[in-house]
């Protein structure tokens, strides 16, 4: 099997390498090649207009994309000769295109007058309004003077404020799509990652927000729209902070000890731009969001009772933390979206120039060490018509110690301009050590049936290391390009856990068991990639692509398990029944055809995959055994986008996938860190195939209107759900293990009926008598999950409609104000006969005040009301309330001393409710005390 696995990914190694080294015909273009500069004016001052939004289409229809600088002038270099079309878009102004005809290692240059646009606006509201939001394509153009926050605001405080963007929990939505990369004047930043972008970049140097679907940067470069995209922010800043050192530091320290540092500094020089972050704090302020790099917590250290494998198949959606604390660590682990106290410290750096004319690079670097100090309990009840009777409760205190290094790397060489090659290496490594206890137990009618107490103590270390080589060529041919990616990446995780455990079963007598186990987990995973396409214009409208893919991926998964000795503290008792070593491999070949139209305002792009895939598995221990599965796939796509006018597009999306079960969902070794909840995985599993629809509406207008529609729906064939059986007596499962009476056993299974709808609407409008912005929108989403339990299929069902309000100021730079209020009515079922159901609904009401008044104090100060209607537990109700007095003093109020107070009323919670396919929890979390903290704050420019 090994001299198999390394002949098909050498077969597919050998092509790209052969593709690479065939001597392909270039054009007669100069490596200089031709240079297109000109400026911006206005029509009637012929004053340069400042970050104006440049596009430049060439004769290949690939289009390029820059922002004019203080003087106005912009610069387009390496072209190839031909006719372009070059646009230019102003907040406020009509878009002006020009033709440029541009010679062989020619320079030319071209003026371009920008009228004022009076169609939609009259005199007098150009004169009280700037215009908000313009549509241009694809691409939604936020004016930022039009929308006034603090002086010292972020770049998030600002985004908050546009709408058809939502902020929230560290996350950022626009359009009813998770943005996933930040832009700054279309450049990478911190390997765009969104939360660093927002939270350090000031409000005051931004000129525009540019909210677009991302091409891949295949598709960019070949012309033909591949359909692969991802939400994308671009932050156009004003001119004068383009060259300059700009950024803000801040220090504080309270009462219990709270402190604070944090400082980010950024060295713009046109091309080059460093920028530097650091933080150190206790109050759990995570400026940095993680990779997921070891998933440590899932390794089985903590043994958490929070329903079976995956979450107990919880349903996506619904729920959610409420309070300070936020998300859950044990499901995500990621720095961030953590329960409890955390203290970190982290220092970030981000590097983009470019060398010479030819040579881009940019990089980053991450360093990040947590301490988190976490308390949970858990109050499960479950669904009478199921288990009369029966609950289980659980007390957890966990502290987890976390060092993460990562690294990542672009450099882009552009050979000239009908060539170029990328080479872009990451690196992440990450050391975490985790003392955790837990305490839990079965109770029937209020009196326990069994229980378990566990004290855990891990180590895991991990690492992820890859590459892609990407190489690229246009052809003299319009339209005709290849490209050959070649990526492969190795991942390694170990952890070593040592386990206490207390069990207990109550009944006529009571029984005890204490026994200690050292858990040798490990975990390596090789991939490699390759990728050939070839596109050819076949007439004006029209492209083809077709392209080879291949795709292997080997995973060894080796979990090794030792009782301790009954006559020392030594662990060298190998058990066989809780062992296993694993290895799983995944192999794909497909061939792809794709087909784009495009003619004036409609782009029509429709492709197929054609996918061969072989996933194979062997068992080296205890026993030996191994499993061969193929599967063929047709998966075809769909992009369409029509622009009815410049404020009215439409685009549909269809998208189908195939995703391998991870190895561990393979590994059929009982997992019994909890020994109330065992798990396993399933060797018989199939791969799952997921298809996906989405259709957007976007309306804007110079005045301000913003009207945004979406629908979409996933559905997945294969589902891999889980399977859970309660014993109602003590059973022997085929491991040989003993599910004692009253405890679960879960193992994934692969079933069809998953299904998901989500619909958003939103409208955003100006209301100028009270000098505001207004945003409204309504969200709904159901969710079908199919489930087994005891053998008996059933459906986890969940609806969440979530209607939202929020009114934003749009005064000045000294007094801003936001209103919002929201509400998540959920309702959650299963569809067992008899099984009962949970409605509630979450109620937040927020109040947000910032004000600069006499001789520079400034009051800031947030108000949160949260309620629970329906909820058996009432008490959860709380009013968060934060405030501080500033005086900003120096010239131009450089600097700020603050005093400050967190949770002045003392009621904070971090509290959630969530459904499995046969109870609900109610889950309660420490959180962060009541503290003042005295701090300052100095802002350069």
């Amino acid at each position: 099997m090994q001299h198999v696995k390394f002949l098909l990914s050498g077969c597919g190694l050998l092509l790209l390498l052969t593709a690479l080294s065939i001597p392909l015909p270039v054009s007669g273009q100069t490596s200089s090649g031709a240079t297109l500069a000109g400026s911006v004016l206005d029509s009637r001052t012929s004053e340069p207009l400042i970050s104006a939004t440049v596009g430049l289409t060439g004769p290949r229809r690939d289009t390029l994309y820059t922002a004019s600088d203080l003087r106005g002038a912009f610069r387009f270099r390496l072209l190839e000769p031909g006719e372009y079309t070059v646009w230019v878009s102003y907040v406020g102004y009509r878009t002006s295109t020009e033709r440029v005809l541009v010679s062989a290692g020619g320079e030319a240059d071209v003026a371009i007058r920008m009228w004022p646009d009076v169609e939609a606006v009259d005199a007098v509201e150009i004169s009280a309004r700037a215009t908000r939001a313009i549509q241009r394509g694809d691409s939604l153009i936020y004016n930022a003077e039009s929308f006034k926050v603090l002086q010292g605001s972020t770049a998030e405080e600002l985004l908050a404020k546009m709408p058809g963007i939502v902020v929230e929990g560290g996350t950022v939505e626009a359009q009813g799509e998770q943005v996933q990369k930040v832009l700054v004047d279309g450049r990478e930043f911190f390997d765009g990652d969104v939360n660093l972008a927002l939270k350090n970049l000031p409000a005051d140097v931004i000129a525009s927000i540019e909210v677009f679907d991302k091409k891949s940067e295949q598709a960019e470069f070949t012309g033909f729209d591949d359909g692969e995209q991802i939400k994308t922010i671009n932050i156009v800043t004003k001119a004068g902070f383009r060259t300059g050192t700009f950024g803000e530091v801040s220090a504080g320290y309270g009462t219990d000890d709270r402190y604070r540092a944090n400082g980010n500094v950024n060295i713009f020089d046109d091309e080059r731009r460093i920028s530097i972050l650091g933080l150190s704090n206790n109050i759990n302020q995570l400026n940095f969001s993680q990779e997921d790099l070891a998933g440590v917590i899932s390794s089985g250290a903590s043994g958490r009772g929070r329903g079976g494998r995956r979450g107990g198949g919880r349903s996506d959606g619904g729920g959610g933390r409420s309070g300070a604390s936020g998300g859950s660590a044990a499901g995500n682990f990621m720095v961030g979206n953590m329960d409890g106290i955390t203290a970190s410290n982290g220092i970030g750096l981000n590097y983009v120039d470019q060398w010479g004319e030819k040579l881009s690079f940019s990089g980053s670097y991450f360093f990040n060490q947590s301490d988190n100090d976490t308390q949970t309990d858990i109050d499960r009840r479950y669904f009478e018509s199921l288990f009369p009777g029966q609950t289980y409760g659980e007390t957890s205190q966990s502290e987890m110690e976390n060092w993460n290094h990562r690294l990542r790397g672009k450099l882009d060489y552009r050979i000239d301009s009908d060539n170029s090659l990328q080479f872009v290496p990451s690196a992440s490594f990450q050391t975490n050590t985790l003392t955790d206890w837990l305490q839990g137990a079965n109770l029937l009618d209020g009196s326990p049936t069994d229980a378990v107490e566990n004290t855990s103590r891990s180590r895991t270390e991990a690492y992820n290391i890859g590459a892609d080589l990407i190489y690229r060529h246009r052809f003299a041919t319009p339209g005709r390009t290849l490209s050959a990616v070649f990526s492969g990446k190795i991942s390694d995780k170990t952890s070593d856990i040592y386990s206490d455990y207390l069990t207990q079963t109550f009944g006529t007598e009571t029984a005890e068991e204490r026994y200690g186990q050292f858990k040798d987990y490990g975990n390596r995973q090789y991939t490699l990639r390759g990728n050939l396409m070839y596109t050819e214009r076949l007439a004006e409208p029209l492209q083809l692509q077709a392209a080879y893919k291949i795709a292997w991926s080997d995973a060894d998964a080796d979990r090794l398990l030792f009782d301790r000795s009954t006559v020392g503290d030594l662990y060298d008792q190998l058990n066989e029944e809780l062992s296993n070593r694993y290895t799983s491999d995944y192999l794909t070949h497909a061939a792809a055809l794709g087909l784009r139209y495009h003619r004036g305002e409609l782009n029509l792009m429709l492709g197929a995959d054609f996918q061969y895939a072989t996933l194979t598995g062997d068992q080296r221990f205890p026993t030996e055994g191994s499993l061969s599965k193929s599967f063929f796939s047709v998966l075809p796509s769909l992009t369409a986008r029509y622009s009815l006018d410049r404020s009215n597009s439409l685009m549909l999306r269809y998208r189908s996938s195939s995703e391998a079960p991870e190895v561990d969902e393979l590994q059929e070794v009982v997992d019994n860190s909890n020994p109330l909840f065992l798990s396993s995985g399933n060797a018989d599993l199939d791969q799952q195939i997921a298809h996906t629809l989405n259709l957007r509406y976007i309306r804007t207008t110079l005045t301000g209107q913003t009207f945004i529609a979406m629908l979409g729906a996933t559905a997945r064939t294969d589902y891999i759900a889980d399977s859970t059986m309660v014993a109602d007596r003590d059973l022997i499962l085929p491991s040989g293990i003993t599910l004692e009476k009253g405890a679960q056993y879960t193992r994934p299974v692969n079933l069809n009926g998953y299904y998901s709808l989500q619909s958003m609407l939103t409208y955003g409008f100006p209301v100028d008598w009270i000098r505001s912005n207004i945003n409204i929108s309504f969200a709904a989403n159901y969710a079908n999950v199919p489930t087994l339990l005891n053998g008996v299929r059933s459906s986890t069902r969940e609806l969440n409609l979530i209607p939202k309000v929020i009114i934003g100021s749009n005064i000045s730079h000294n007094l801003d104000f936001t209103l919002s209020y929201s509400a998540t009515i959920n309702r959650l079922f299963n569809s067992q006969p008899g099984a009962a159901q949970s409605d509630y609904t979450n109620h937040l009401a927020a109040v947000k005040l910032g004000w600069t008044f006499w001789q520079g104090l400034t009051l800031r100060s947030t108000l949160n009301y949260v309620h629970y209607a329906g909820l058996a537990d009432e008490a959860e109700d709380y009013v968060m309330w934060n405030a501080s007095l500033g005086w900003k003093f120096l010239r131009s109020r450089q600097a700020e001393i603050r005093i400050e107070a967190c949770d002045l009323l003392d009621s904070n919670r971090a509290f959630s409710h969530q459904i499995s396919s046969s109870y609900y929890d109610y889950i309660h979390s420490n959180v962060l005390r009541p503290y003042v903290m005295l701090s300052l704050t100095y802002t350069f420019r």
